[in-house]
């Protein structure tokens, strides 16, 4: 990584670039430092990367990140600064001012999100460009160790998708509902199942899809209430480990009951595009080649719509610490490096039948891919 961050800065005019927030929610501080916190820090990234935290997480901070020097706001005299009177932003910026000129900071880069506060007042003090995270072509291409990791996500993926559909096969068509025993079975309990078999294997999801009939329409609806019988029930599953903290990704749907020729046929077109798409991948290729050739079989098996019907969204995403980011299959795609870890998940949506949507989860290889899900696809439960 120091060549990289070197070379950035270099062609920059950059003497470091400064990332201020929590790890929990920016990814990109926690792949440069390894180093997970859900308060404030600074990691300036420059050929050796240095992370400014508070006292209190000073020793944690030496014991746990890969950063190669960790210092303290209490050696920037933080607390005196806050007893003078100072507002605490001001005092921080007046740490983070001091940290910066220590280590040689004239011209500084930031990115898109860095805080608004901060930026003010260090703009007194440094020439500051805003640009695209460097961290974020880095973050494309996955090693070895981080391909096994989130195949070890997918595995546990699987195993909740399982139990979802285990759940789902088991329950009895009365009338339009699917019923558990005497209640109803509803996306709620189908939901929570799922959640607990990720929790019994070390992951945690947030948001997952279990969304039946009319609700499937719309690809990011949670789904609510009773599911339907006969018809299609999208269950989109993207579970992130607690200790790797790396996602994971998998969407089948599935349907209890009798299939009408409709939805079997949303359903064969879908496949047939996921396959499409599967082929297509490999080092090199462009994001919006793939995507095209996906959206060609749509087009071929009389799915035209691209607005409000039909094939909605992108082909995929690139999946690793955040569940999307780089790179894109879709329209404005790009070509696709070897070892990035993808999506390829078309589906086809109409309000008044329901959705089906299908995700698999590969490495991009030099003559194709490598699908890290093993789940099989299968609409009639």
């Amino acid at each position: 990584m120091n060549g990289s961050i070197r070379t950035f800065l270099d062609q920059n005019d950059l003497d470091g670039f400064l990332y201020v927030g929590d790890s929990i929610c920016d990814a990109n501080m926690y792949y440069l430092s390894h180093f997970l916190a859900g308060d404030r820090f600074a990691l300036l990234a420059q050929e050796k990367t240095t992370i400014l935290v508070s006292s209190m997480e000073k020793g944690r901070a030496q014991k746990e990140s890969t950063a190669d020097k960790c210092l303290s706001t209490s050696q920037y005299r933080i607390m005196e600064l806050l007893k003078a009177g100072g507002k605490p932003n001001d005092a921080y910026a007046q740490v983070l001012a001091e940290f910066l000129r220590d280590h040689g900071i004239r011209h500084l880069g930031v990115s898109q999100s860095f805080p608004a506060g901060v930026y003010q007042l260090l703009c007194q003090d440094f020439e500051i460009k805003i640009l695209e995270s460097p961290t974020a072509s880095w973050r494309m291409i996955k090693s070895q160790e981080e391909q096994e990791t989130i195949a070890a996500s997918q595995r546990a993926c699987e195993r909740s998708m399982r139990r979802a559909v285990q759940l789902i096969a088991g329950s009895k068509p009365r009338g339009e509902i699917l019923f558990r025993g005497d209640e109803p079975l509803t996306s709620e309990m189908v939901r929570g199942a799922i959640e607990v078999s990720l929790l019994e294997d070390g992951c945690e999801a947030a948001d997952t899809i279990v969304a039946g009939g009319r609700q499937a329409a719309d690809p990011h609806m949670r789904g609510t209430g009773p599911l339907q019988a006969n018809a299609p029930i999208v269950i989109d599953i993207f579970p992130r480990s607690k200790s790797s903290r790396y996602f994971a990704d998998m969407t089948r749907t599935v349907l209890r009951g009798e299939a009408a020729p409709e939805i079997t046929e949303l359903y064969e077109a879908v496949r047939l595009a996921q396959d499409a798409g599967l082929k297509a991948i490999r080092a090199e290729v462009d994001g919006s080649e793939v995507h095209s050739r996906v959206s060609q079989v749509f087009i071929d098996q009389g799915y035209p719509e691209r607005e409000d019907r039909g094939f909605t969204h992108s082909t995929g995403h690139g999946v690793g610490l955040d569940v999307h980011e780089k790179p894109s299959i879709s329209e404005i795609g790009e070509a696709l490096k070897n070892n990035a870890v993808v999506t390829v998940e078309p589906g086809l949506y109409y309000p008044e039948t329901g959705g089906v949507r299908l995700e698999d989860l590969v490495v991009v290889k030099e003559n194709g891919c490598k699908n890290l899900t093993h789940f099989e696809r299968q609409l009639v439960l």
